[in-house]
């Protein structure tokens, strides 16, 4: 469905009214328009940071390589023009719209159309900022007919079982025919799939490396069939590779009905193998961290740290769902729990993310909002390291229901990714004690633990909406609820004689809401603490002046 767009704008076509003086000066511009200011503000808190190959390490890639890059890139551009379709019912209308327009107030609203992948702000609850519409994100995204409601899907589905499987599965488009709904597969829907997975298949003839060659190969049929399973294990069996990428339809958070539906994107990685050697002590203790789980459960028996990998790389492309808004620092997939039981995950941490977020917003927050006695324990290191320990959680915990093959993110519906990612930021917290206790770390390095997991919380809370969010809202209230975070003449402070205990006992709920796949107490939960609270808009509001996120750019 297109309509024309009616922008929320001033003007389009005079930007600044001024008045000159001797061979043209300007000497007094105009006030610009409310609604301009708000974007120019908005863009501002973005701050721009490109990778290249003068701040990037390629060395040690061939000359075959940096060409196979390139095709990849390629790719990556399709994956990320599907992803269009996904965000928002009219995000591309919006998108084109605006672009035909040659002033500098159009380029400033399409630039943020960009960075919100639609007319949508993903910092300031989805919002629509510019263009005619709904005034908030549809959250069917672009993945539902815009007038189906919940009732109406539960209803049809109850009503026809045997239609129950496509319409659910994560990687069809559901619309309607005639009076009912019909599913599509993506490989159907999207024309742009057979391009993509020809672009695979050049990339794969690129390849030297045998392993990357055949996930190519397979990633490729992949898309061609809707069947990613063999590509996603091929994935976890990528040897002695210096490039990685991940692509295709990957994380549900764009389907804020259910989480049933995947968001296409592209993460295409060099890897930096002497910070990974690093990591591997985290892999070495994961099965110390299942079986020591705050919580009761079989599956804290399960053995999990055979198959897992950690790795440290440079991203030299983002495109798609994980470069919408906020953007990615670390990814612990494939999402399969199939792939998961039979090979593990793996996780890797986007190193020069890492590095510009810290500086430009970790350090400043932690300086703004903590007691100076615990900002001077922030630290660049325990940024990386609480990070790290976020996506080896990811792997702990149930990942079915009580022993059924009725998988967590399933029965959790829309609470699954806010609960989910709760639990790994709320279990790294944890498998920190834990290696403390295996004197691993010492105490210095807890205290810098969570002095910069404060300012962490707040790097997410200013994102505005979804999982990672609430994730942290109720982190943040929770532990300020129990104690073990106080603010204290304004500033914060941590209360280190109960911290990890009320970590533990946070840790539990969230397991045992996943174990249970109790859908009402995860709600109930998310209801009582993962919400805003006066205290956190009043710190938000001291943060303006910090950037909430970075807008990358990728020029190699």
């Amino acid at each position: 469905m297109k309509k024309m767009i009616t922008f929320c704008l001033v003007s389009l076509i005079a930007i600044l009214a001024v008045s000159c003086g001797k061979n043209g000066e300007i000497k007094q511009p105009e006030p610009i328009s409310e609604q301009q200011a708000m974007i120019k503000e908005r863009l501002a808190a973005y701050a721009k940071v490109e990778f290249n190959d003068k701040n990037t390490d390629l060395s040690g890639l061939t000359s075959r390589e940096k060409k196979l890059l390139k095709v990849l890139r390629d790719a990556g551009v399709l994956a990320d023009g599907i992803f269009w379709k996904q965000s928002c019912p009219d995000a591309i209308t919006v998108r084109d719209s605006l672009a035909k327009f040659d002033t500098d107030e159009a380029r400033e609203y399409l630039n943020y159309v960009k960075i919100n992948y639609g007319p949508y702000d993903v910092i300031y609850d989805e919002a629509r900022f510019v263009g005619k519409g709904p005034e908030v994100r549809p959250i069917v995204g672009g993945f539902y007919p815009t007038d189906m409601t919940k009732d109406e899907f539960e209803k049809f589905v109850t009503d026809n079982p045997k239609l129950k499987t496509a319409l659910e599965d994560q990687y069809t488009i559901v619309i309607r025919d005639g009076d009912g709904l019909k599913a599509v597969p993506y490989s159907l829907y999207y024309p742009e799939i057979g391009e993509l997975a020809a672009k695979l298949d050049q990339a794969a003839g690129l390849c030297d490396n045998p392993s990357l060659k055949n996930y190519l190969t397979l990633r490729a049929e992949g898309l061609r069939t809707n069947n990613y399973l063999q590509s996603d294990l091929a994935w976890m069996d990528l040897k002695d590779n210096n490039i990685d990428i991940v692509i295709g339809p990957i994380e549900n958070y764009e389907d804020e009905m259910f989480g049933y539906k995947t968001a296409f994107e592209c993460v295409i990685m060099v890897k930096d193998p002497e910070a990974s050697k690093e990591l591997q002590d985290f892999k070495a203790n994961m099965d110390y961290f299942q079986c020591n789980l705050p919580t009761d459960g079989d599956y804290k028996n399960d053995k999990l740290g055979g198959g897992n990998i950690i790795q440290v790389v440079n991203a030299v492309y983002f495109g798609g769902k994980c470069k919408k808004g906020t953007k990615t620092i670390a990814a612990a997939l494939p999402n399969d729990p199939r792939v998961a039981e039979a090979k593990g995950r793996k996780l890797s941490m986007y190193k020069n993310h890492m590095e510009a977020k810290f500086n430009q917003i970790v350090k400043p927050i932690g300086e703004e909002l903590l007691d100076a006695k615990w900002a001077k324990y922030v630290d660049a290191k325990a940024f990386t390291g609480f990070v790290t320990l976020h996506e080896v959680s990811h792997a702990l915990g149930p990942k079915y229901v009580n022993g059924s093959k009725i998988e967590v993110r399933k029965a959790l519906k829309q609470f699954y990714s806010p609960i989910e990612e709760c639990k790994a930021d709320i279990l790294s917290l944890y498998n920190h004690k834990l290696l403390r206790d295996k004197k691993y770390y010492n105490n210095e390095y807890i205290k810098k633990t969570i002095a910069t997991y404060l300012p962490g919380l707040y790097r997410s809370i200013r994102f505005g909406t979804g999982a990672h969010c609430i994730s942290n809202y109720i982190q943040l209230n929770y532990l300020q609820t129990t104690g073990a975070i106080k603010v204290v003449k304004g500033k914060f402070v941590i209360n280190e004689s109960i911290f990890f205990d009320k970590v533990a006992e946070l840790a539990k709920i969230i397991l045992d809401i996943e174990a249970k796949g109790d859908i009402k107490a995860a709600g109930d939960l998310i209801a009582k603490y993962g919400q805003q609270t006066g205290e956190i808009e009043t710190n938000i509001e001291l943060l303006k002046k910090i950037p909430r996120d970075i807008d990358t750019y990728y020029k190699f």
